[in-house]
C-alpha cells in the first residue's frame, strides 16, 4: 500500500476555506487546527476544567465488562483516563450494518492516529474514544450497505422495520433476517479464499447480540480490538447518571441555546457560508423517551415543555425531577450532543466529517453560553481506495482522476468518442433535419391549397420523418459505442470505484467488501500506513 495526496474542492466552502485557513476562524471555533501549538494550547485550557473522571471510568469499565466481548486493552486505556492530566480523542457514528460505509472506517483510524501521535507529542495518556449513536432512533439511516450490480451501485437493506421510534440501541436485532441479508450481501461480493471465513466470523457477531448496536460494536472490536479503542453507546441507560447536571443545564438554559444557535447561523450566512441544523423555534433540543419511543421536546414559553405527537406536557420543574429519578428518559439531539460529549470527556481534538465541521461551527456561541471552549474540530482524513486494475484503467483511459472526483467520467467518455470517431453524425443530421423540414413545409403549403383539411395529417408525417431520423442518429450512436465497449467500460469502472453514483467511494461502499477480497488484514494495514492532518484527500493505492 502506499499513500498519495490530492487537493481536492469540498462542496463545502466552509471546509474549503478551513483546509485554505482563509477562514475567519475566531468568528466559529475556538482553535485554529492547523496551527502548530493547538494542542499544547488546548491542554493548558483543559487544565482550568474539571470531570467526573472516576465516575466516567467506572461506568465505561462496566459498560466493557458487560456488553463488550474482548476488552483487555480498552480497559488498560480506561483505567489511564481516571489519570487527572489524560486526554481523548474522539468522534463517533452511527451504528451502521457492517459498519456502514467506509468514511466510518476512515473516522476511527484518524482517532487511533491523531491520539498516539499526539500521546507522543504532549508526553500524556491520550485515548482514543468512538462515540457510538445508539440513541438515535432513524432505522432507515443505518438499514443497510451498497452493493455493485449491473455496474452500479444498489441499496440493500434489511428487511426488518421497526414498529415504534425507540433507540436503535434499543432494536432487537432479527437475527434470521440479519442471517439472510448476510448471505445476499456476500453473494454480491463474490466468493474469495476469505468468504466463509468473514461470514462465519460476522455470523458469530449476530448470534452474540441483542441489538443492532451490540452487532456494530463487536465488528468495530473485531476490526479495532487491540488498539484499545474505548467505545461509549450514548443510548446506553446507564451513562444517563452521570449526564444528569448537563441535561439540567440544557433545561435551565433551553431558550438561550435556541437563539445561541439561531445568532451563530446568521453570523455564518453573513459570510456566505449556509448552516445545516434546522431547529425549530420551540425545539428544546431534547429528546423524551415515553412508552418505549423517542419524542422530540418542544418548549412552550419558560417553565412548560411538551410532546405534540402524543399531546403530553409537562412543567419544567417536571422535568428536573425526571433528571434526578429518571435520566434514561432523556437524549440528546444535533444541538446538545457536543455539550454532551464536552461534559463528559477531557476533549484535545474532536474528529469530525465534512458536514460536523459546519454544524459545530454553528455551536460556537452555545459552548460560549456554557463557559467551554469548543474543542478543536479536526476534519477526518478523507481517503479513496484505489485498486490496481483501477489505476490500470485510469492509466489506459487517459483520464484524470482528480476530474473523475470533480465531474465523474461523462464528460472524458465524450471526449474520447469524439476523438475516436472519424466523423461526428450529429451535424449532419441536424443539417438534414433542417433541410426536410424546409421541404415538407413548402409541400404541406402546396397540399393545404389542394385541401386544407390535410394539415393534421400532414403535419404527424412530418413528425414521423423526423422520428426517423432520430432513429438513425440513435443507431449510429448506438454502433458508435458497442465499437468502443472495452475501453468505455473502463471509464465506467473507474467512476464505479471511485465516485459511484457521483458520490465519494467513503460515501457509498463498505469495509467488508473489501475485507472479502483482500483479507481480514485490510483495516491493519490500514492503520500502520503514515497519515498527515494536512485536509488533503488520501488516495491509497492497494
Amino acid at each position: 500500500m502506499e499513500i498519495v495526496e490530492l487537493s481536492l474542492r469540498s462542496s463545502n466552502q466552509l471546509v474549503n476555506d478551513l483546509h485554505d485557513q482563509t477562514l475567519n476562524n475566531e468568528l466559529f471555533f475556538d482553535y485554529n487546527v492547523y496551527s502548530s501549538e493547538v494542542y499544547q494550547s488546548r491542554v493548558e485550557d483543559l487544565k482550568k476544567r474539571s470531570f467526573q473522571r472516576k465516575e466516567l471510568s467506572a461506568y465505561l469499565r462496566e459498560y466493557t465488562n458487560r456488553c463488550l466481548d474482548q476488552n483487555g486493552k480498552i480497559l488498560e486505556n480506561i483505567e489511564r483516563l481516571e489519570e487527572p492530566n489524560s486526554l481523548v480523542v474522539i468522534g463517533g457514528q452511527q451504528a451502521g450494518l457492517l459498519t456502514g460505509p467506509l468514511y466510518t472506517i476512515h473516522k476511527i483510524i484518524t482517532i487511533l492516529k491523531l491520539a498516539k501521535d499526539q500521546e507522543q507529542k504532549l508526553g500524556v495518556p491520550v485515548i482514543p474514544v468512538f462515540w457510538i449513536a445508539g440513541e438515535d432512533h432513524d432505522f432507515a439511516e443505518i438499514n443497510h450497505i451498497f452493493i455493485k450490480t449491473n455496474k452500479l451501485a444498489k441499496k440493500v437493506a434489511i428487511k426488518d422495520y421497526p414498529l415504534k421510534k425507540q433507540s436503535v440501541s434499543e432494536q432487537p436485532i432479527n437475527h434470521v433476517k440479519t442471517m439472510e441479508w448476510i448471505e445476499q450481501v456476500f453473494e454480491a461480493f463474490g466468493e474469495t479464499d476469505y468468504s466463509n471465513k468473514l461470514i462465519g466470523s460476522i455470523k458469530d457477531c449476530v448470534e452474540k447480540s441483542k441489538t443492532y448496536v451490540d452487532f456494530f460494536e463487536k465488528l468495530i472490536l473485531n476490526l479495532f480490538g487491540d488498539t484499545g479503542l474505548v467505545l461509549i453507546n450514548s443510548g446506553d441507560p446507564h451513562i444517563k447518571s452521570i449526564e444528569k447536571a448537563c441535561f439540567r443545564a440544557i433545561i435551565d438554559r433551553n431558550e438561550e441555546i435556541y437563539h445561541a444557535v439561531q445568532s451563530q447561523q446568521i453570523e455564518m450566512r453573513q459570510h456566505h457560508y449556509q448552516p445545516i441544523i434546522e431547529m425549530a423555534e420551540n425545539s428544546a433540543n431534547l429528546f423524551f423517551h415515553h412508552n418505549g419511543e423517542r419524542f422530540l421536546l418542544e418548549r412552550n414559553g419558560n417553565d412548560e415543555f411538551y410532546l405534540s405527537e402524543v399531546g403530553l406536557t409537562v412543567s419544567k420543574a417536571e422535568l428536573m425531577d425526571l433528571i434526578e429519578t429518571s435520566p434514561e428518559k432523556f437524549s440528546n439531539n444535533v444541538v446538545t450532543r457536543p455539550l454532551m460529549q464536552e461534559y463528559l470527556f477531557p476533549t484535545l481534538a474532536f474528529i469530525a466529517g465534512p458536514g460536523e465541521v459546519t454544524y459545530w461551527a454553528e455551536l460556537k456561541k452555545v459552548f460560549s453560553l456554557f463557559q467551554m471552549k469548543m474543542p478543536p474540530v479536526l476534519p477526518r482524513i478523507q481517503m479513496t481506495i484505489l485498486e490496481r486494475a483501477i489505476e490500470r484503467n485510469i492509466t489506459e483511459t487517459g483520464v484524470e482522476i482528480e476530474k473523475v472526483f470533480s465531474e465523474g467520467v461523462q464528460k472524458a467518455i465524450e471526449e474520447f468518442l469524439h476523438k475516436e470517431t472519424p466523423i461526428d453524425i450529429n451535424p449532419l443530421i441536424e443539417k438534414a433535419k433542417n433541410s426536410i423540414n424546409d421541404i415538407h413545409s413548402s409541400l404541406i403549403e402546396a397540399a393545404l391549397e389542394i385541401d386544407p383539411s390535410l394539415k393534421p395529417v400532414l403535419t404527424k408525417n412530418g413528425e414521423f420523418i423526423l422520428d426517423h431520423l432520430e432513429f438513425f442518429s440513435k443507431t449510429v450512436e448506438k454502433r458508435k459505442r458497442q465499437k468502443h465497449d472495452v475501453m468505455l467500460s473502463k471509464f465506467h469502472s473507474i467512476e464505479l470505484e471511485l465516485m459511484p453514483s457521483l458520490h465519494p467511494q467513503e460515501r457509498i461502499w463498505n469495509i467488508y467488501y473489501y475485507l472479502n477480497k483482500f483479507g481480514p488484514e485490510f483495516v491493519g494495514e490500514l492503520l500502520n500506513l503514515s497519515y498527515s492532518f494536512n485536509g488533503k484527500h488520501k488516495i491509497v493505492k492497494i
